[in-house]
């Protein structure tokens, strides 16, 4: 997976609006209405480095570490400690990629 397939995969399978964050490449849910405030962010793109970092809770993230793919890390941030997760793009395939995505977004949701 590259960083240009996986923008477009989430802007495609998932009701999301891209925008700036700090420099990266940022993914929100949308608002449910035109001009409503926008949902949460659930993943950042760093495209330079082939990463994303999804935004997930601990018991999230756990699941995510126990895969023997060595595709996910806990991010080394106070933020890793809260469950933002690095998903080392090259190391993922399409189905995975969806997959990890589809349960950060559907934790930004709740």
């Amino acid at each position: 997976m590259d960083s240009s397939t996986a923008r477009e995969t989430v802007l495609r399978a998932f009701p999301a609006e891209e925008y700036d964050h700090f420099g990266k490449v940022a993914f929100r849910i949308r608002p449910k209405k035109v001009g409503g405030k926008p949902g949460r962010t659930f993943m950042t793109l760093w495209v330079e480095d082939g990463l994303a970092v999804l935004m997930l809770d601990e018991d999230l993230q756990a699941c995510m570490l126990d895969r023997a793919s060595g595709a996910f890390e806990k991010h080394p941030s106070k933020w890793g400690d809260k469950g933002a997760t690095i998903m080392r793009l090259l190391k993922v395939n399409a189905k995975v990629f969806a997959e990890a995505v589809g349960i950060a977004f559907a934790h930004a949701g709740r």
